[in-house]
């Protein structure tokens, strides 16, 4: 291939996908975490302080409701299971609370008005109905948080806030697997968490959207301007490819 028409290949290239490029770089985008404030031990963000914060939450009604299972529910798995969540929050509130001791950062000493209300509705019914609403609040509570303890363990600059996340996601992870081996976990705990007696929202995941800290996602250019731009790109190549090939000499 000779000098021009590679130029021209080259020059093709670019203007076919030029603008993609452009577009998926935005998949590296920072996660805008909110202001920095100084503790001893080291910096930490508002997405770390909102971490510490709901696992805290967590484990104020998590915990005793893991308790009330050995006596309400009817099934021995969920007995088992509400045994190891509680478990395991006590293991994590010990934690959380000694950790934002360190770090000055106040923690809530109650559950808040969506986890009391499931509280409510657990502590109303015994048996089967116990097990199954055990078993759909607590996964949807943990599909919930699992998105926000993989996002600080990913982006966090402070390294003890690091160690704990990475705690706290093998731990959530466990949970959620416990509890959809009771195999009673429907559409309901699959679902955004929502206060005792909303409808859940049916098949649409809630990641937990953080007020404090936004991830910026990846973006790209839409089907129809894709289209476009490949079009555009071909007309661009073959019209420089034709205006760079040699004249035929004239005799």
């Amino acid at each position: 291939m000779s000098a021009k028409r590679f130029t021209a290949f080259v020059l093709g290239v670019l203007v076919l996908f030029g603008p993609t490029f452009a577009g998926t770089a935005r998949a590296d985008d920072p996660v805008d975490a909110g202001p920095v404030e100084q503790t001893p031990l080291g910096p930490i963000t508002a997405l770390d302080r909102e971490l510490l914060v709901k696992v805290r939450l967590a484990g104020l009604w998590e915990m005793p409701m893991g308790e009330e299972a050995k006596t309400r529910a009817a099934s021995q798995r969920v007995k088992d299971v509400g045994a190891q969540l509680a478990s395991d929050h006590m293991f994590l509130d010990e934690r959380v609370v000694r950790l934002a001791g360190q770090m000055g950062v106040a923690l809530p000493d109650d559950a808040n008005a969506d986890q009391q209300s499931w509280m409510a509705e657990m502590r109303s019914r015994t048996g089967p109905a116990f097990d199954d609403s055990f078993a759909n609040r607590l996964r949807a509570a943990h599909g919930s948080i699992f998105p926000v303890v993989g996002t600080v363990r990913a982006n966090t600059r402070n390294e003890a806030i690091r160690q704990f996340a990475q705690v706290c996601n093998q731990i959530v992870l466990k949970h959620m697997t416990l509890l959809e081996s009771t195999n009673l976990v429907d559409d309901k705990g699959l679902s955004k968490p929502v206060a005792a007696g909303a409808q859940p929202v049916r098949g649409a995941v809630d990641a937990d959207p953080l007020p404090t800290a936004q991830v910026v996602g990846p973006t790209g250019p839409s089907p129809l301007l894709v289209l476009l731009m490949c079009l555009a790109g071909a007309v661009v190549t073959i019209g420089i490819l034709r205006l760079l090939r040699p004249k035929a000499n004239v005799k």
